[in-house]
């Protein structure tokens, strides 16, 4: 004769179930923070053909101090900073690599609807920065890898994630291509 499980035996079997589901799961996210291994964010001394966290971070810091919105001082101070740091890199790349540095001002507008009303924006001696690392041999043909991020800030922040970050990014890879030695096979624009 054969048992019959009650709705009771089967709710206490889900329930039994459930909770080894639960303690597995908890048991994997335990020991994958106990006994992974991750990568270690490299400090400011770090060899220079390494990309540091820390230098990008001081990046940030700089970047982030007076404010970038569109018609403030600080906005100004980015670009000299961002353009002083590539001049550096432009001075201590090898003969086999050539970093070129441009800097544009432009002028304009543009429209948009934020909230249902319509915005209108203006702007005047805004600086654009394009930095070009390439081989030493490079062909003005050869198509490129374009790599950008602005460096004005929304209003109110410090712009430190709107987009310091992205901008620090970009000064700390630029800095490692040219510091390693390696020499991309196509070139690097960098758009700021």
């Amino acid at each position: 004769m054969a048992s019959m499980l009650s709705s009771r035996d089967v709710s206490g079997f889900k329930f039994l179930f459930f909770i080894a589901i639960m303690y597995a799961i908890i048991s994997l996210l335990v020991h994958s923070v106990l006994h992974m291994k991750f990568i270690k964010p490299l400090s400011i001394d770090a060899p220079l053909d390494r990309f540091s966290e820390a230098r990008a971070i001081h990046h940030v810091a700089v970047l982030t101090k007076d404010g970038r919105q569109e018609g403030r001082p600080g906005l100004r101070k980015a670009a000299v900073y961002i353009k002083e740091q590539l001049e550096m890199l432009k001075e201590r790349a090898e003969s086999n690599i050539r970093v070129e540095v441009e800097e544009t001002t432009i002028n304009g507008s543009f429209s948009m609807i934020f909230l249902g009303h319509s915005m209108s924006f203006a702007y005047r001696d805004h600086i654009n920065i394009v930095a070009r690392i390439s081989s030493a041999d490079v062909k003005e043909t050869d198509p490129s890898v374009l790599i950008n991020g602005h460096f004005d800030s929304p209003l109110g922040s410090p712009g430190a994630g709107d987009c310091g970050s992205c901008v620090a990014s970009m000064l700390e890879l630029a800095r490692v291509t040219v510091e390693s030695g390696w020499i991309p096979p196509r070139p690097l624009i960098f758009a700021f």
